[in-house]
This record gives C-alpha cells, structure tokens and sequence, in this order.
C-alpha cells in the first residue's frame, strides 16, 4: 500500500487520536475504567499541534485515512506556555468539571501524577533535552511497512536542520520492535523512570547540525 506523510491539521486530530487508540489500548484501559469519548484522546494531540505544527506528521494512505503519525517538537516547554497562555488548561478544566468529558476523578489523579513524574524526570542534568520524540505510532493495521521509521527519519532530520540539540525518548523495556528501531536511528539508553503503569527507559541521541532550509516532509515509501 502506499503512504504519504504530511505535516498535521487540526481536521487529522480524530485520525491520530484512532490511531492512538489502535496502538495503546492497554494505556487507555490503565487510566479509563470504560472507553473515553475519541475528544478525550485527541485534545491533548490540539495543543501539540498549536505548540509546534511543523513538529506534528502524519501519514495517510491514498484515500486520506490517517494511519500513523508523530509528534516531535524542538522546545517542549512551549506546551505549557501554550496550554496557559491560550486558555487551553482552563477549558480542558471546565468540561472536566462540567461533566462534558464524562471521566471522573480518578483517571485525572492518575495522568496528573503521571505527567508530574514525567517533568521530575527530565530535569535531570544526565537526561535533560529540550528535543523530544514525545508520542510515535501506526495503526495495529499499518505496521510492518517501515512507516514508523520513515516518521522517526523525517522528525530527526527537522530537528538536525534547527540544530535543536540532543533528542530524549522514553519507551517501555518490552517493546522490542521500537528498542530496534530507536538503537538504529542512534538513541541509546541513559536513565530509566516510572509512572503508575510501570518502568520506561530513557533514551538520548545526540543532536546533529545539518545545514539548509526546514524542508516540507517527502512521501513515505510503499
């Protein structure tokens, strides 16, 4: 089949949110003891996209159905900036509190907890990166045609034009297909942490500086 890839719009956000529903369904299990609404999975992915919209790919196939995607950025502290600063927070906060989300109060204890882990992780001085590969996937559908590598391929090499420093990923010890895939982009392993579903380790590759101009992303191999 053939793919292309493209930077993201907001009309794509139920796509990856699908996506990302295909791909982790044990995570959304571990937070939501019933299948949230796909507007609970997709806002988090409109402020990615309103922090950085170059750092945010998806591929599609030929008739535009979104089947992978990734999220990049150079500066993760703009998403807090952004979150804030553009009322973001706060009206995630209302339709929480209005009943409009449908969640109650234990699934937002546990990703409060989780993401207050995850920024006491990265301050430390060893792991610190401003670069991130923050969230990757394909859909279950899609993989096995090197749509994941092509996406992780064409975000590194933004990142490398912008001379954006090393690049920190965090992956789970069990998942052998993207330990394989990281190791030969040249991540390597060099700290571990832990949220309420368990262990992840960290993962570095040093930041490149490749001149030229940001370039728009290519089609994907078929």
């Amino acid at each position: 089949m053939s793919y292309r890839v493209r930077c993201a719009r907001a009309a794509d956000l139920e796509g990856v949110a699908r996506v990302f529903s295909a791909a982790f369904p044990a995570s959304l299990r571990h937070y939501f003891p019933q299948p949230p609404q796909l507007r609970v999975v997709a806002e988090p992915f409109a402020l990615c996209l309103a922090s950085e919209p170059a750092a945010f790919l998806v591929a599609h196939t030929a008739g535009g159905s979104i089947v992978g995607y990734i999220f990049a950025p150079a500066r993760t502290g703009r998403l807090a900036w952004v979150a804030l600063t553009r009322g973001l927070a706060l009206r995630w906060l209302w339709r929480w509190v209005t009943g409009q989300y449908g969640i109650g109060l234990t699934p937002v204890r546990l990703l409060a907890a989780n993401k207050l882990d995850f920024l006491s992780s990265a301050r430390a001085p060893a792991v610190r990166a401003q670069a991130r590969i923050l969230s990757v996937a394909v859909h279950p559908e899609h993989r096995g045609q090197g749509l994941a590598g092509t996406l992780c391929q064409l975000a590194l090499a933004r990142l490398d034009r912008l001379g954006a420093g090393p690049v920190r990923l965090e992956v789970r010890p069990d998942n052998a297909p993207a330990l394989a895939l990281y190791t030969r982009l040249g991540f390597t392993v060099t700290d571990r942490t832990r949220d309420s579903q368990g262990e992840w380790l960290i993962m570095l590759r040093e930041g490149k500086r490749v001149p030229g101009r940001e370039l728009a992303p290519s089609p994907a191999p078929e």
